[in-house]
């Protein structure tokens, strides 16, 4: 996968953290975002402004009501297991982070005057030094339209700009997009591990 068109750029004696995309797969927003806040945006081709943002604790009810409408499918590849609603503990744990211990982020639409999450993206540090675990799920109504991969660069940058260079993933066999974007940044069968339905991917970002 080429990073190479889409850079990262620190502003020094401030917690501001500017992310200017050139993704070819969607139309280019050429706009900066402060992260403390928004992250990125992007105009996506016959479709709205996606906004990128740190996920807050105040997004309990869109978190809640993207669970609500995504697919059986969307829902057991995210979670491992087909619910329809997640308990109020994982639902504080999803929207509650520990900034020095990862990131998590959401895309998000605006629809008849509201607010929509439509995809979000995490990375959560291991004991393993240099190391993080990742998640990236998109609402059903917005698949296949580029943003996966545009979440997994989003990701790529923020972790090594926090000094991740190794990324780890458990996936279903069955998750078919998330592999291929994942063999896209990591083609080589060592670093893939299988076990039942599902794959152990270890991504090391030299």
């Amino acid at each position: 996968m080429d990073l190479g068109q889409f850079r990262i750029v620190s502003v020094p004696c401030a917690d501001v953290v500017y992310i200017y995309s050139m993704e070819d797969r969607v139309t280019k927003t050429e706009h900066l975002v402060a992260a403390e806040d928004w992250i990125s945006e992007l105009q996506l081709a016959d479709g709205p402004v996606v906004r990128f943002r740190h996920v807050r604790p105040e997004d309990e009810p869109l978190v809640t009501e993207a669970i609500r409408t995504s697919s059986r499918e969307t829902l057991l590849h995210r979670f491992f297991s087909p619910i329809r609603k997640v308990s109020p503990d994982l639902l504080r744990k999803l929207l509650t982070i520990d900034r020095s211990q990862g990131a998590c982020f959401v895309g998000v639409i605006s629809e008849n005057g509201k607010e929509r999450i439509i995809c979000g993206a995490r990375y959560v540090r291991l004991e393993k030094p240099g190391s993080a675990e990742i998640a990236i799920t998109v609402h059903d109504d917005f698949q296949r339209r580029g943003l996966g991969s545009y979440l997994l660069k989003m990701l790529v940058e923020l972790a090594r700009a926090d000094g991740i260079r190794c990324f780890e993933a458990d996936v279903m066999t069955s998750n078919s997009g998330m592999l291929k974007l994942l063999h896209k940044l990591h083609p080589t069968p060592s670093g893939w591990h299988r076990a039942g339905d599902v794959y152990h991917v270890t991504i090391k970002m030299d």
